[in-house]
């Protein structure tokens, strides 16, 4: 496809300077196959001559005025940015050889030349669009004549991403329009959820359902025997000493000996090794051991023992022990939570997590992402089973804070972060607040799909992360619309401003509608006891008439 098309030449290249050119326009408007193109901020041209095809984005527009005796000549000019350059084999590559020459003229690019540059490729077939196996449709460009949008999914979660925004500015939205594209066009898709805030479950309904496994928080179970020892005390007794800790590292590693049945593993079994063991036998066990010390020597072993049973007992603490007579394997596990099951199986799943205790969000979160790479890494090749984990609301378990409390959820999904691409573990991490969130993780995404920003601190965050020739484009990030964002990286070649396409349905992340409410005023059978009795149990209930 050739990327100069007379009918969009627009102007002429004025001045040449590093990575800034400068262009006289003729005209600012031009029409191609009855379609107007505009040069406005942020489109598509080419600077193309005997030199080549020097690929740039318009930056600036402005009026020159020049003084010439009694009357002034005002020139219309254009500034650009060059991005990248047309290579022998006709395929975009960043960098340049040659700088444009004085003269040289300049093309607007139309939706289907941009997407050529990008590598995308649309075949048609009986006037249908078929897409290609690597790239998936979600948006358009807001440029008029600029195209759609389409991202190469093995550079997206190759190298994982961030999705990042201010609240109310699309962020869910963008998601789910991105998950529900990729069910859309490909057909065995494996994701993962960790939905905090219970948002997701609405977008994966009806279309969606048959390939959805969205699991309530009132059947969510993460077994006790998965944690390893570090896990474990986390949640279990964060205050151990060192003498406790070999010592309830003893007594599971006995129990787990003992439960298993696996002899050619049994030998073998650590601390570590998810095989079940009955954490009553564990407080027993503990029971025995303090008992024949003198009292004073009791209070650390009876400090322990009283953290571990109120946790053991605390009702908020259920989906820890809720699989315990069927001792379930992670075998069966993962074949849930994968949605591998032969007879119904489903490609994502969306963990609701609303209802975890907050002092231990962040130690599950860990616990669930180390469980996932523990499972790819031995995996012998990673494009086996490809796993993507989206992390919604990801400044409240990996933020940038040194606290001890989020230092095992930092580290586990720090290292995914690093390591995950080797064994096909990718993040999409999703934020409000990217300058809370790990610069390690942070760094590690290769592209960046960043809505509407409002704070300096979470600006110049995205500046720091992004390509020098791109921080300038963070200025844009406080006047973009709902759903419109900058993307940049690997899975666009060229980066720019897409206005994302609407889900269906929705995630359940709208804004609440308080004229409808402060008009309407309370629903039939609204009971405030109802709400109440909810809260008593740790369960939500849609249903706000009467308890019975």
């Amino acid at each position: 496809m050739s990327n100069r098309i007379s009918d969009l030449i627009f102007g002429e290249v004025r001045s040449v300077d590093g990575s800034k050119i400068t262009v006289k326009a003729n005209v600012l408007n031009c029409v191609n196959n009855q379609q107007n193109f505009h040069v406005d901020v942020g489109a598509f041209v080419n600077c193309g001559g005997g030199h080549g095809d020097t690929i740039c984005t318009i930056t600036r527009v402005l009026i020159e005025e020049i003084e010439r005796k009694e009357t002034v000549v005002e020139n219309q000019i254009v500034e650009l940015a060059i991005v990248g350059s047309i290579n022998a084999q006709g395929k975009f590559t960043r960098g340049i050889d040659k700088l444009p020459p004085i003269k040289c003229s300049v093309y607007l690019l139309n939706g289907d030349q941009i997407n050529n540059l990008m590598g995308v490729t649309i075949n048609r077939h009986e006037g249908q669009e078929q897409m290609p196996f690597k790239h998936f449709k979600v948006g358009k460009r807001p440029i008029v004549g600029a195209g759609e949008v389409y991202l190469d999914l093995d550079k997206l979660l190759g190298r994982h991403v961030a999705i990042l925004g201010t609240t109310g500015s699309g962020k869910s939205c963008t998601v789910a329009t991105i998950v529900q594209s990729i069910l859309r066009d490909y057909s065995y898709p494996r994701m993962i959820f960790f939905d905090i805030h219970n948002e997701y479950a609405n977008a994966f309904s009806e279309e969606w359902e048959a390939k959805s496994h969205c699991v309530t928080w009132e059947t969510f179970s993460l077994p006790y025997w998965f944690l390893d020892l570090e896990e474990f005390l986390a949640i279990y007794h964060p205050d151990a000493g060192s003498n406790q800790k070999a010592e309830i590292k003893k007594i599971i590693e006995e129990l787990k000996r003992e439960t298993c049945d696996e002899q050619n593993v049994k030998d073998r079994i650590s601390v570590d090794s998810p095989v079940y063991f009955d954490i009553d036998i564990l407080i027993e066990k503990i029971v025995i051991k303090k008992t024949p010390l003198s009292p004073s020597n009791q209070e650390p072993w009876n400090k322990m023992l009283l953290k571990i049973e109120n946790i053991n007992n605390d009702t908020r603490y259920n989906f820890l022990r809720k699989d315990m007579e069927q001792k379930l394997s992670l075998e069966n596990y993962f074949i849930s939570l994968f949605g591998l099951n032969p007879e119904h199986p489903s490609y994502i799943t969306v963990l609701d997590l609303s209802g975890l205790p907050s002092e231990v969000t962040t130690v599950c979160i860990g616990v669930l992402s180390r469980l996932c790479f523990d499972y790819c890494y031995w995996d012998i090749d990673p494009e086996n089973l490809p796993l993507a984990l989206i992390m919604e609301e990801a400044h409240n378990y990996i933020p940038e804070d040194d606290k001890s409390k989020y230092s095992l959820c930092r580290d586990r999904v720090e290292k995914i972060a690093k390591e995950g691409r080797k064994y096909g573990l990718s993040l999409i991490v999703v934020s409000q607040r990217p300058s809370n969130v790990s610069t390690t993780v942070l760094s590690q995404c290769g592209t960046f799909i960043t809505l509407r920003l409002t704070s300096d601190l979470d600006q110049n965050k995205i500046r720091r992360l992004l390509p020098d020739t791109l921080g300038d484009q963070a200025n844009i990030l406080p006047s973009l619309r709902d759903g419109e964002a900058l993307v940049t990286g690997d899975a666009v070649t060229l980066p720019g401003k897409v206005f994302f396409n609407e889900p269906n349905p929705w995630p359940k992340s709208n804004d609440v509608r308080f004229h409808k409410s402060w008009t309407a005023g309370l629903p039939v059978g609204y009971n405030v006891a109802t709400i109440i009795n909810s809260w008593k149990l740790s369960e939500k209930n849609r249903n706000v008439g009467d308890v019975e």
